[in-house]
C-alpha cells in the first residue's frame, strides 16, 4: 500500500491537501512505484497537471489502484476539476469501502461545491473507520460552521480531544473550530470553557496560541493578524477567525472585509478558506 495524500477542506499542504513522504512498494511492478512516487512529488509542489500525467501512467498500468486514484482526484481537486476528482474517489471506495482517506477527500470535494450535507456524510464515515485521524474532524467542522450546523461538529471535536489527552497536533487548530460552532449553537458557555482548556493545553510560544488569546480577548484583531504575519496560513486562518467572530456578533460588514481578504489571498489548502468562501456565499 502506498502512503497516500490527505486532504482537509482546511492544512498545509495543508485543509486542503497533506501528503505524506514516505510510500510503500507496489507489488510486482516497479515501472507503477516510479510513477506513483514521481506523482507524488509534484502533488507536494501543487503541479497538479504534471502529477496527473504521472498518475495516469500508473493506472494504465494498474487501474485498479486505489491509492492512486486517490492521489490522482487529490490532484483534479487542486485544479478545480471537482467532477473528474469525485469520479475517482467514487471508484477508489468502491475498490476498498474501508478506505479512510477515500472518504475523507471525497468529502473534501463536496466541501468546496458547497455540499455540505454530503461532506459531512463522507467526514463522519471516515471517523466511522478511523477515529483517532484529526484531518476528518476539522475538515468536518469547516462543513458544518458553513451549514450553520457547527454545534454538532463542537461536540464530537471535544470528545475526541478528552479521548485523546489533547496530545495531537492539531487540538488547539480543533478547539478553536469546536469554539465557534458551540457559539454558532447558541451555547458561549461551552465555547468559552473550551477556549480556556486550550490555553492551558496549547503551546505559548506558537500558533494557534494567539488566536486562542483572541478568542478569549486576549489580543483583538489587529494584533492577532500581526502574530499570524510568519505564514500565509496562519493569516489565512486568523482573518477566518475574524470574520466568524464578526459574524457571530452580527457584525457583517465588518466580516465581509476578512472574507474578502481570505477569499483573494487565502491559502486554498486550508479549511479556513473554504469556510470563508462558504460564508461569503450565505449572504
Amino acid at each position: 500500500m502506498f502512503k497516500t495524500t490527505q486532504i482537509f477542506s482546511v492544512t498545509c499542504l495543508v485543509v486542503c491537501l497533506v501528503s505524506g513522504n514516505s510510500v510503500g512498494a507496489v507489488e510486482g511492478s516497479p515501472a507503477v512505484q516510479k510513477y506513483y512516487d514521481v506523482g507524488k512529488s509534484y502533488l507536494v509542489n501543487q503541479k497538479y497537471d504534471m502529477a496527473i500525467r504521472e498518475f495516469n501512467g500508473a493506472l494504465s498500468l494498474s487501474p485498479k489502484n486505489v491509492d492512486v486514484l486517490i492521489e490522482r482526484g487529490t490532484a483534479y481537486n487542486g485544479l478545480g476539476k471537482y467532477d473528474l476528482a469525485l469520479k475517482d474517489f467514487d471508484k477508489a471506495i468502491s475498490l476498498n469501502p474501508s478506505s479512510y482517506l477515500g472518504f475523507n477527500n471525497r468529502g473534501v470535494t463536496f466541501l468546496r461545491k458547497g455540499e455540505y450535507a454530503r461532506a459531512t456524510q463522507d467526514f463522519d464515515k471516515a471517523l466511522s473507520l478511523d477515529s483517532k485521524q484529526p484531518i476528518a474532524y476539522l475538515n468536518r467542522a469547516g462543513a458544518s460552521l458553513c451549514a450553520g450546523t457547527g454545534a454538532d461538529s463542537a461536540q464530537k471535536i471535544e470528545a475526541w480531544l478528552k479521548r485523546n489527552g489533547w496530545k495531537d497536533a492539531y487540538a488547539g487548530h480543533a478547539a478553536i473550530l469546536a469554539a465557534f460552532g458551540y457559539r454558532q449553537g447558541k451555547n458561549p458557555k461551552a465555547a468559552q470553557a473550551l477556549v480556556e482548556e486550550a490555553l492551558k493545553r496549547t503551546d505559548k510560544l506558537k500558533w494557534p496560541y494567539p488566536a486562542l488569546r483572541f478568542l478569549s480577548g486576549g489580543l483583538n484583531g489587529k494584533e492577532v493578524l500581526e502574530k499570524a504575519e510568519e505564514s500565509d496560513y496562519e493569516t489565512t486562518q486568523a482573518h477566518c477567525f475574524i470574520a466568524l467572530d464578526c459574524i457571530l456578533k452580527n457584525e457583517r460588514k465588518k466580516a465581509d472585509i476578512h472574507l474578502l481578504w481570505a477569499g483573494q489571498h487565502g491559502t486554498q489548502n486550508s479549511v479556513e478558506y473554504w469556510i470563508a468562501r462558504g460564508l461569503s456565499n450565505s449572504k
